[in-house]
Formats: structure tokens, C-alpha cells, sequence
């Protein structure tokens, strides 16, 4: 490719045949990028443009005459996508009495930082022109798998935030997410990554039109493919009849995150409790928010208000609490209708500046309201599952539910049913709390599992196998969701589930490859 274009019958035909505006904003090409995965997003949903919406970072990349401009089209294009899905760390950090511009230096800083996911993939796509564009999408979007792939594996060992996947904007579109039973998450993330990187290709190609569209079959084929997985899934799961059914009533209380921790409003706290819990009916385990005890399960009087409230209702209840035991931890436990603890989780994966404050000793004193609930611990990666009546429950606190690897080893070691607890009343009325609740969705459909979330201010609901919400309590409702939710426990487990990343293994081989190629040979 050139930038002159070709000759036909002695005319200049340019290569922006169907973009003649892009010669003359190539510069803002990133914010294009940016503002389709944002609206992609919740709450804009309109996540079909998440299809293209790599093509204009990619025509950046490509039309980059060096390094130094690929990687600004990178930054460019990470930093305003994050400013904007993560608009909401400024309300956030407001309503905790944090001043405006500490607040703002959080949303910039992250923005920042979480941009060197773009300035990464940039690199990489630059270095990888010589494969030439015919071969270059493929080998794009096994390299943005792997940079999916990684930031979860970082985050094990370093500070880091995992909450954007390209493949989370197509929660909408229950047959497109069956893929996810086979590659997780991260292979529909990167189908969709090569949709938008052919297109960028194309485009900027020497192609006639009709061969443009032609060059675009890949993509449709991919897509054509998994629309027909996904519907093959979706027959299938109409066939499917779940042994048994589990009677659950989730509680959304819709607490004020602040009053949940001022004794003053232990009362009140508790009155509300006990009016959600009366009248359940036949339910037989009642699943609590994360944290919706107005103090600590360890404190006897919280203990025998809970007994005295699970031997009134007669039911299992899985209740969301902070525990001292031998450290401080974000926890939840279950327990019988004699009010006795038979089993207890701690919270694997904490949230940065929420439950810990990294460098604690340097902002600490920037961030008191979150500072001051001080240090938590997290519990090991093996934990054993809740046992119900032989039904095995895999549980994960808040922000776990990003995780993939914590639900398919949890699913492995026998979980037929997820719950999922948490307080998103931090988040206000942003996009924040939609954004955490499509996760639930892709967990769901990765392992093939039932998953019930329960949430302080919603959105709490029931998550079939297949991804399908079959009830929910929107944002700020208080309530109780209460419904008989089929459990598949003859059902078995998603090859993605059962095997693991496969998919990331052969993005590797195929990267590790080209890269061979350019550098070496």
C-alpha cells in the first residue's frame, strides 16, 4: 500500500474510498476507537459497534510512520476509552468526602496507567506490519487475547484493574456469548477484535470495492459461525431439564453505603432486614448482600440476632459479613436453620483503594474515608465449597466476579451453583453497577453453571446456564427477588470450563511465530 492510491484509466483513485474525511483527521482516529467501545458499553448498549470499532486505531497504526506515532495513537485511543467506561471513579471517590481534585487526579491517574493496555497492543501491531495486511488482523487479535489474558494474570502479583474485556459488550446478545463456553471471554474478545482489524485493514487497501468487501468475508464468516454455535446452544439448552430446582430469595435492601457503618443507623439497618425477611414463603436459602450485617458476625449480639432470625424463618441463610477471626476479612457464610455457621468463604481478590489502599503509607492519608475501614486479608485460593443439601455452592464477593479462573476452578471442584454477593452502593447511579453485573453473565456461560447474584442496591437477579437473566431486581429497588431457580447439576461441564485456555495457548504459538518471523528470521 501506498499513500498516492492506484491508477484507474489514468485516474487517482484514493485509498479512503469509503472515508474521505480520514486523510484530514487521521489524529483523531484513537478518539473514534474510544467513543465506539464506549458506547458499547453500559449504559449506551449498543455493543454491534464494538464489530468496528478497532478499525480506526487499526488505520492509525498502519498509517504510523514510526514507532513513536503508533504508540501515541495507543495512548490516545486507551487513555479517553478509559476516561470514559471509568467516568465514574470521580462521583466515587466524591461521595466518600474526597476532594475534587484528588478525585479527578484518581480518574486521570487510572486512565493513565490503564492506557498502556493500548499503548501494548499498539506496539505490537506496528512491529507486526511486516507480516503484511493480508495476515496481520489474525495475528492482531491473538495478540489482544493475550494482552486480555495478561492484565488477569498481573493482577495476581500487581496492582492492577482487569475490568474491561472486549468481549463484555456483547452481553446484550445471549447467541453471540455461547462462544464463551469454548474460548471464555477471551476468545470472543477476539473475534471481535478481528472484525474491527480486517475492517481498518480493508479500508485503507488498494482494493476495488467489490474486492473490499470480498477482503471483509473472514470477519462475516467468524461472525456467521458464532451466531450459529450460538444458536445450536440455545436449542439445546430449550431440551435441557434441570434435575432439581433451588427456592432462593435475594435480598436488595438498598442500604446507604455510609450508614452501613454508623452504629446510629444499626437500628434502622436491622428493622429493614427483618421486613425483607418476613413473609418468604417456601424459600429455602435466603442469599444476603455483601456486608449487609450492620456490624461483625464474630460480636455476639450479631450472632444471636442472625440464629434468632434463621430459627424464626426455619431457612439456610448466606449472609455477607466482615469477620476478625485471625485477620480482618471480607466474608461470607452459611447457615443452617438452627442459626449455626456450618460453613464460611473469604474473599480471594480484594479491590484496590476499596478494601486495601496500595502504598498505603503515601495515599493513605489522600483517601481517609476508605483508609480509615483499614487493611483486609485475602483468603486462600482453594477454599471448600458450601455444601446445600448436596447442592455444591461456589461463592465470590464483588469484584471476584471479574475472575474467570476463580469460577472454573471453583466449577471443577464439583459448584453446580454460583453466588455472587456485593455492594455496589459505592457507585451510586453511574454505569459503574452495570458494568460489574454483565460479568455475572460471561461466568455463567463459561462454566455452564446457575449463577444468583445478590446485591446491597442492585442489580440483583438469577443467571441461567446459558447467560439468560430469568429474573432481576433493578438499580436501587429494595426488595426481595424470590423465585424457584432451576439448578443443572446433570449438566456437564463447558469445554472451557473443563480444559481451560486453550485458546490463549494458540494465540500464543501463533504470535510467538510471526514474532519469530520479523525479528529473527
Amino acid at each position: 500500500m501506498n499513500d498516492e492510491g492506484m491508477s484507474v484509466k489514468g485516474k487517482k483513485i484514493p485509498h479512503f474510498l469509503f472515508s474521505p474525511f480520514i486523510p484530514y483527521c487521521a489524529s483523531f482516529l484513537p478518539l473514534l476507537t474510544s467513543l465506539l467501545l464506549v458506547l458499547s458499553y453500559p449504559k449506551f448498549n449498543q455493543g454491534w459497534l464494538a464489530w468496528f470499532a478497532l478499525a480506526p486505531l487499526t488505520i492509525a497504526i498502519w498509517k504510523a510512520k514510526n514507532l513513536k506515532q503508533a504508540l501515541l495513537a495507543g495512548f490516545t485511543a486507551g487513555f479517553f476509552f478509559y476516561a470514559g467506561i471509568l467516568y465514574w471513579i470521580y462521583p466515587t471517590m466524591r461521595a466518600g468526602d474526597v476532594i475534587p481534585a484528588v478525585s479527578a487526579f484518581g480518574l486521570i491517574a487510572l486512565s493513565l496507567v490503564m492506557s498502556v493496555e493500548f499503548i501494548a497492543v499498539s506496539a505490537f501491531g506496528f512491529y507486526l506490519k511486516k507480516t503484511g495486511p493480508r495476515v496481520w488482523p489474525y495475528i492482531f487479535a491473538a495478540g489482544w487475547a493475550l494482552l486480555e489474558y495478561g492484565k488477569v494474570l498481573l493482577s495476581l502479583k500487581a496492582v492492577w484493574f482487569p475490568w474491561f474485556m472486549l468481549g463484555y459488550t456483547q452481553w446484550a446478545y445471549t447467541p453471540v456469548i455461547q462462544v464463551a463456553s469454548l474460548a471464555g471471554v477471551y476468545g470472543l474478545g477476539a473475534a471481535v477484535c478481528f472484525s474491527g482489524a480486517l475492517a481498518g485493514v480493508v479500508v485503507i487497501s488498494d482494493s476495488a470495492p467489490w474486492r473490499k468487501v470480498m477482503r471483509f468475508t473472514p470477519a462475516v464468516l467468524v461472525f456467521a459461525l458464532i451466531w450459529g454455535y450460538g444458536l445450536s446452544e440455545l436449542k439445546n439448552a430449550r431440551a435441557e431439564k434441570p434435575p432439581r430446582y433451588l427456592n432462593v430469595a435475594l435480598l436488595q435492601p438498598a442500604i446507604d453505603l455510609y450508614d452501613k457503618w454508623d452504629s446510629e443507623k444499626a437500628g434502622v439497618i436491622r428493622r429493614k432486614m427483618e421486613t425483607l425477611l418476613s413473609g418468604l414463603g417456601d424459600s429455602e436459602l435466603v442469599i444476603w448482600p455483601e456486608n449487609a450485617l450492620p456490624g461483625w458476625i464474630d460480636d455476639p449480639f450479631y450472632a444471636a440476632w442472625l440464629k434468632a432470625l434463621s430459627v424464626n424463618g426455619g431457612r439456610y441463610n448466606l449472609v455477607g459479613s466482615v469477620s476478625k477471626g485471625d485477620a480482618r476479612h471480607v466474608a461470607a457464610f452459611l447457615l443452617d436453620p438452627k442459626g449455626r455457621i456450618t460453613a464460611s468463604y473469604y474473599k480471594r481478590r480484594l479491590v484496590p483503594f476499596g478494601e486495601y489502599v496500595p502504598l498505603r503509607g503515601l495515599l493513605g492519608k489522600f483517601i481517609a474515608p476508605v483508609a480509615a475501614l483499614g487493611e483486609f486479608a485475602e483468603g486462600g485460593l482453594e477454599q471448600e465449597l458450601f455444601d446445600l443439601k448436596s447442592v455444591k455452592i461456589g461463592v465470590a464477593i464483588c469484584y471476584e466476579s471479574i475472575f474467570t479462573y476463580l469460577f472454573t476452578a471453583d466449577a471443577k471442584a464439583g459448584a453446580v451453583v454460583f453466588v455472587n454477593i456485593t455492594n455496589d452502593g459505592w457507585y451510586l447511579d453511574t454505569a459503574a453497577p452495570y458494568q460489574h453485573f454483565i460479568a455475572n453473565i460471561f461466568r455463567a456461560v463459561e462454566t455452564r453453571r446457575l449463577v444468583v447474584r445478590a446485591a446491597n442496591n442492585g442489580i440483583s437477579a438469577v443467571i441461567d446456564p446459558w447467560g439468560r437473566v430469568l429474573a432481576k431486581k433493578d438499580l436501587n429497588e429494595s426488595g426481595v427477588l424470590a423465585m424457584r431457580a432451576p439448578v443443572y447439576s446433570g449438566l456437564p461441564l463447558s469445554l472451557y470450563a473443563a480444559h481451560g485456555d486453550w485458546f490463549i495457548h494458540l494465540c500464543l504459538l501463533a504470535a510467538a511465530a510471526f514474532i519469530l518471523a520479523v525479528f529473527v528470521l
